[in-house]
């Protein structure tokens, strides 16, 4: 199963410069659950499941995800998080012989740009029952990275108003961060509209560039990080970092949209 983050979140919509923006589903008692076919046609299936009701929410499959293991077996592992609607997990793709990273978004469905206002608001639930509720969309999108990926987590905010920035620890001993941006499953493959960069989207590439100034293990080396937590600081604009699991414990403080309260 997947690290679960509970974050306060400050907004359910995502700013979109379209007529129509996607809202966030939430989903309490979501797992994530991996299972794979036989070494023949080896194949991952990432499974998010609701754990009160049993429905399976969603399935992505992903072929050639095996990875060997020791004594010539064959093993998956799969780092995951769940953060707010957000679910993103890392396979090695046996194929391309590097790191994927898949992203899943949930979301109750679309509103109109302005549907929301001072008088007006969308008819919404405002509970949530695993037994009765519908299915979320999901949105989703693979990435790749050029390095393995042992554990990822996320940074949390005291009100959940600063951007999030994805934490991936991996096999060269680094603990590395990427904003969310770049993780988007709305990412769009051709040439950016006005609309879209409006809202901030950047153009879709499949490589995730592992930048220095974004590694916060900067030049020291962290060993077998199995786990990543995070919480949050007495101000917004702080979240506390905790990489462990292996010989070495690494801990930092990091700003994701800068130390704009400070």
């Amino acid at each position: 199963t997947a690290d679960v983050f509970f974050n306060a979140l400050h907004s359910v919509g995502a700013v979109a410069g379209q007529k129509r923006k996607p809202v966030g589903a939430s989903a309490p008692g979501a797992e994530v659950a991996t299972s794979s076919s036989s070494p023949q046609a080896p194949t991952l299936f990432v499974s998010l499941v609701d754990s009160v009701s049993g429905r399976i929410l969603h399935r992505a499959s992903h072929s050639h995800a095996l990875a060997p293991g020791l004594a010539g077996c064959k093993r998956i592992h799969v780092p995951a998080v769940i953060s707010e609607n957000w679910v993103v997990y890392s396979f090695f793709n046996q194929r391309t012989r590097r790191t994927d990273v898949g992203v899943l978004t949930l979301h109750e469905g679309m509103i109109d740009k302005k549907g929301i206002t001072m008088f007006r608001s969308p008819d919404q639930e405002l509970t949530f029952s695993s037994l009765e509720s519908s299915k979320p969309i999901v949105l989703s999108k693979v990435y790749s990275m050029p390095k393995p990926v042992t554990s990822i987590g996320v940074t949390m905010t005291k009100a959940g108003i600063s951007s999030k920035q994805f934490l991936f620890a991996t096999g060269s001993d680094q603990v590395v961060s990427i904003d969310r941006r770049m993780l988007d499953p709305r990412r769009p493959n051709g040439e950016l509209k006005d609309s879209e960069k409006m809202e901030g989207l950047v153009r879709y590439s499949p490589l995730l560039p592992i930048i220095p100034l974004r590694t916060p293990s900067h030049v020291y080396e962290v060993s077998s990080v199995k786990g990543i937590t995070s919480s949050a600081a007495n101000v917004e604009s702080q979240s506390l970092v905790i990489a462990h699991g292996g010989p070495d414990v690494f801990f930092a403080r990091l700003a994701p949209s800068k130390g704009f309260d400070l």
